[in-house]
């Protein structure tokens, strides 16, 4: 091989990897976990993204913990703690975390299901 026909092939290899991450930045398949408070959306919680996310719920405070692309509800105060019991709930799961006392609810959305203002 001749010294052109190894730029070609660097140029190629530079194009291939430059459309691949312009790909990869338009996709809009991430999944987001979307918290509900007396049945109307109030959050969006995007499950690539590992934090704690606390929320004022009818009963007292509501968190969720993001982390590993999974999530469960945590130090909630509620007299039964059943949404805790839930556990883990991993990304692409159509499980919902509700904390009837709360009056919220988690569920898996798709971003391309989500209507952004």
């Amino acid at each position: 091989m001749k010294k052109k026909d190894f730029m070609i092939i660097a140029i190629l290899l530079v194009i291939v990897g430059a459309g691949y991450f312009i790909y990869s930045m338009l996709q809009t398949d991430k999944d987001y976990a979307i918290v509900y408070y007396q049945n109307k959306e109030i959050d969006q919680i995007d499950l690539n993204i590992d934090k704690v996310y606390t929320y004022e719920g009818s009963y007292g405070h509501f968190s969720i913990e993001v982390k590993d692309h999974k999530y469960h509800a945590t130090n909630v105060e509620c007299p039964n703690h059943d949404c805790e019991k839930v556990g883990w709930v991993d990304q692409g799961s159509s499980v919902s975390i509700i904390c009837v006392p709360n009056e919220i609810y988690v569920q898996q959305e798709n971003a391309k299901n989500i209507n952004v203002d």
